[in-house]
């Protein structure tokens, strides 16, 4: 069973990744984004949910490359259960140009992330 200590850093880590995703999504440095992904990627809220690693990639960079939005995200609530970790939170999409609309918006994710055999 981890101490208390090793699953409060495990937190801090994840709400750090949460925080270089949102840094490299603004900045468009997909490969800020991609350091955390795995060699597969479930986003159900897609035509074709099951994405390789370089399916990914391609896919933020097309986001990323139509512009028009900043992100933030907030992890609200992470539970870790042995090698796995569910981050619940909200992602806020804020207008980036002139040409964008012009309204803020709220997304709700959730998020399950796995401990590499490395610890990562």
């Amino acid at each position: 069973m981890p101490s208390i200590e090793s699953e409060l850093e495990d937190v801090a880590k994840l709400r750090h990744i949460a925080s270089e995703f949102a840094e490299g999504f603004n900045t468009g440095d997909v490969e800020r984004i991609m350091r955390f992904y795995g060699d597969f990627y479930v986003d159900i809220n897609l035509r074709n949910p099951v994405q390789s690693r370089q399916e990914r990639r391609d896919y933020y960079t097309q986001v990323i490359r139509k512009g028009g939005f900043k992100v933030q995200v907030r992890p609200e609530e992470i539970l870790i259960r042995g090698e796995f970790a569910f981050i619940r939170g909200t992602i806020e999409l804020t207008p980036g140009s002139a040409l964008s609309d012009s309204v803020r918006k709220e997304l709700r994710y959730l998020e399950i992330a796995q401990r590499r055999q490395d610890g990562s």
